[in-house]
């Protein structure tokens, strides 16, 4: 109930705060207008760049989650998340006028409408936050909830307790535990388990009714929800799921049947569109950009050695799907047959190959390997949908049969060409720490931390320091 209110009010919150954008992008129109002494009025390309701003700002400001409220979260940490808003709308805003050739709204005034956007929602956001608290705390407009509850219910109700921002109050507590009467004895009013509940509901003030024992009585809970719903009290009922609270179980329908669902990946439908619309967009400038080098690459390798260019190698992708991973040729022919002949020499821990002077590489293949160049056909690979720009890199399927069972996550997304181990020291970094790395990237992705891992990654190419 309290994540149903906070989602509809953080719609409303970020519809709000793109007004506010749109506000912002007419008061630098008419104060850079008023500068250079010209009259005021909107022109059929100024309104059309706002129409620009009322997607874009809503998308990016959604991405960002800041339509929160804020609870432990610092105002450094809120005003770093708008700064970076600003910046990428405002590239993508850029972008956009060049695109279409807009010709009357000019560079200034895009950045001026920055920096105002950039103070306007900032400070209506600690405005709005700090105003909405002072509400609440007050009491005004709450809602009156009884819980019924056993001790597998403390956490439950200390969260209730703690997000009264949220206009949440609780009645009464129908518990016979100790545990509970004595940590919240004091403080809220404690119920005894054999009230009639029909009489309660009629003769107290109670506007939900939450169920949140771990132990779950059936017959109990079909009670008390007729009785609900005889006189209009909205019940709910969390019963015995919040005990696995460490599986973040969230309800969901699949093909129209109510489901309680695990995920520990990200889940993030709009996020993780724009992260393959940008994979595909990204990838498809890249081969056409560097057609040229492609070219090139491949004649140095055929003058070095006169082998083949590409070397494809089966690869396991999302989920356990087998692929063909494309690069540039940087090993002798003979690669994989020499390969035994120095598995005593194996420099990596776990069941990958890796060797820091390796002497099936050819002249040609030691350079690609330093700048990188050797992945870039795998650009190729994210064309076809079977890789990511960014993602933990591909093993072989004989290395995925020696992993331990929790190093299988690292599958659960698909598989790029550059990830945090890719711009961490790569050989330097033993199996298990790697495995973690991508494990991290899985459990804190974002568009964010995708464009930080490709600038990254160019800076390791420029400075020639892979291996």
């Amino acid at each position: 109930m309290i994540k149903e209110r906070e989602h509809l009010l953080e719609k409303i919150s970020i519809i709000a705060q793109t007004f506010f954008c749109l506000i912002s992008y007419g008061a630098s129109l008419w104060i850079y207008k008023f500068i250079i002494g010209q009259p005021f009025q909107f022109t059929d390309e100024e309104k059309l760049v706002g129409l620009i701003i009322i997607p874009l700002w809503y998308v990016l400001l959604d991405l960002m989650k800041l339509g929160r409220i804020l609870r432990a979260r610092s105002y450094f940490s809120l005003l770093r998340d708008y700064i970076w808003v600003e910046i990428t709308g405002i590239i993508a805003l850029y972008a956009s006028i060049k695109l279409l050739s807009i010709k009357s709204v000019s560079e200034e005034e895009i950045f001026l409408f920055a920096i105002i956007n950039l103070f306007v929602l900032y400070c209506s956001t600690i405005i709005y936050y700090t105003a909405f608290r002072i509400v609440r705390r007050k009491g005004y407009n709450t809602r009156e909830l009884l819980i019924f509850a056993d001790e597998q219910s403390e956490s439950i109700i200390q969260h209730i307790e703690d997000t009264q921002d949220w206009g949440y109050k609780i009645c009464g507590i129908v518990t016979d535990s100790p545990k509970l009467i004595a940590v919240f004895g004091k403080q809220l009013p404690i119920v005894p388990t054999n009230i009639d509940i029909d009489n309660y509901l009629v003769k107290n003030t109670v506007d939900e009714v939450l169920y949140c024992k771990g132990e779950a009585n059936q017959d109990e809970i079909k009670r008390i929800a007729l009785a609900c719903r005889e006189i209009g009290v909205v019940f709910y009922l969390q019963s015995v799921l919040h005990a696995f609270k460490e599986l973040n179980l969230h309800f969901t329908l699949k093909n129209q049947l109510p489901l309680f669902a695990h995920k520990n990946i990200p889940t993030n439908y709009i996020a993780l569109k724009v992260k393959y619309g940008f994979d595909f967009i990204f990838s498809l400038v890249v081969t056409i950009i560097l057609s040229p080098v492609f070219l090139l690459i491949a004649i140095a390798i055929k003058l070095d050695d006169n082998g083949p260019v590409f070397f494809v190698q089966e690869r396991v992708g999302l989920n356990g799907r087998r692929f063909k991973c494309l690069k540039f040729r940087t090993m002798v022919t003979d690669a994989e047959a020499l390969k035994l002949q120095l598995l005593s020499q194996n420099e990596q821990e776990g069941p990958v190959f890796k060797i820091k002077n390796d002497p099936r590489i050819t002249r040609m293949g030691n350079f690609l390997r330093k700048t990188s160049l050797d992945e870039l056909p795998q650009f190729f690979n994210v064309l076809t949908g079977e890789m990511s720009v960014v993602g933990p890199r591909p093993p072989i399927p004989s290395e995925v049969e020696q992993y331990k069972r929790w190093q299988n996550r690292r599958l659960s997304m698909k598989p790029g060409i550059t990830c945090i181990w890719q711009v961490s020291g790569r050989n330097n970094i033993p199996f298990e720490q790697w495995m973690k790395m991508d494990l991290q990237y899985i459990d804190n992705w974002s568009i964010k931390l995708d464009i930080s891992l490709i600038l990254k990654t160019v800076k390791t190419m420029l400075t020639g320091s892979g291996q």
